[in-house]
């Protein structure tokens, strides 16, 4: 990154890595398609929610994989217009050795920066080379279904997107967050993402971005709903 975005999306700086933290456990994202792996991982991630609904425990998991991936690669495609190389089975995670939650993706170099690409090159190796077969493995194995996994990742995908939108001077920007938002893809692919993140206004005025699809992490001791964005009301409170 440059010291510009560096500093203003500093929050993101330790997610895409060449080298592992120090200390942490390297899982290849592809072996998370299996279920025996999978399973290892969220009975030890459950180990901080004892009784808990294993479907919530399951989509908390996601939650901090799909923040981590879907931020720093929309960051380095949109502000940095460098496409890095984020499909299933390129990449390995770098997982808490103690609680087993998501931290970082090992990548295998760089990627290469392309110049003025539209939203779908950026974001194809991630969202269809990555999320949508990992995805169709964790609906078959753990039970939760398809369509929360993908709202999993269109929040932090939605929320990304937007406030890069509200700072970026690029003139192809407005066009970039309509493609992301349509229905099909260019090429004729059917976008999971669609209508998964609405505009709400709510009874004070206040608009927010609510999910279609209730992430269930409000269930989870000390974990808490995602307020005005949950689509449930126990979720809200």
């Amino acid at each position: 990154m440059t010291a510009a975005t560096g500093t203003r999306y500093a929050y993101c700086h330790d997610s895409l890595l060449l080298q592992p933290k120090a200390g942490a456990e390297i899982v290849a994202c592809r072996a998370l398609a299996d279920a025996d792996v999978l399973a290892g991982l969220i009975d030890r991630f459950a180990l901080a929610y004892p009784g808990a609904d294993r479907r919530a425990v399951v989509s908390l998991w996601t939650l901090y994989y799909f923040s981590t991936l879907t931020i720093a690669v929309a960051v380095a495609g949109l502000e940095l217009r460098r496409v890095v190389p984020v499909a299933l089975d390129d990449i390995s995670l770098c997982v808490d050795p103690q609680t087993a939650a998501p931290q970082a993706f090992l990548l295998p170099h760089l990627g290469q920066v392309r110049g003025v690409l539209s939203i779908e090159h950026i974001l194809h190796p991630m969202l269809r080379q990555h999320c949508e077969p990992l995805i169709d493995a964790m609906t078959a194995h753990t039970g939760v279904g398809r369509k929360l996994l993908w709202n999993n990742v269109a929040a932090y995908l939605n929320w990304i997107v937007e406030e890069i939108g509200r700072t970026t001077r690029q003139p192809d920007f407005p066009d970039a967050v309509n493609a992301y938002h349509a229905p099909v893809w260019s090429d004729g692919w059917k976008n999971p993402l669609f209508g998964l993140i609405r505009p709400h206004c709510g009874d004070d005025g206040q608009v927010c971005a609510r999910r279609k699809i209730c992430c269930l992490r409000y269930g989870l001791p000390g974990i808490g709903g995602c307020g005005l964005s949950c689509p449930l009301p126990q979720g809200r409170a």
